[in-house]
């Protein structure tokens, strides 16, 4: 049994942490939804999220986002990442658009997110 944890151990120790940053880029793999104070979808730019830290743009593309249309996360941990699935629906009648794989998370500056709903 010893042999066994210390083989656990040993294997565990050996496992790179996942990244979920790299500021030289300016990327990220997760942004977490507590962090995640306005959203912004367009079919043509993309899924924006507004955070302290400025806007983040996700870099996979999805021909279901919209100006008027939701996002559903379901996840075990309360962040959005990289491989993770969201559905795309009308926030009225929740009816579904389909579902989009989210990719890296990239900072942008103001100019670069569309309007908001309305403008």
């Amino acid at each position: 049994m010893q042999i066994l944890i210390a083989l656990l151990l040993a294997a565990a120790s050996t496992i790179p942490a996942p990244a979920t940053e790299s500021p030289a880029s300016g990327q990220q793999d997760c942004l977490s939804n507590r962090d995640i104070k306005g959203r912004r979808l367009s079919a043509e730019k993309g899924y924006f999220a507004r955070t302290s830290r400025g806007w983040w743009r996700n870099l996979a593309a999805c021909p279901a986002y919209g100006p008027n249309r939701a996002l559903i996360t379901r996840s075990l941990n309360d962040r959005q990442c990289r491989g993770d699935i969201v559905s795309v629906v009308d926030p009225f009648t929740r009816m579904e658009f389909g579902g989009c794989g989210l990719g890296a998370w990239q900072q942008v500056t103001d100019d670069e997110v569309p309007p908001a709903k309305g403008n």
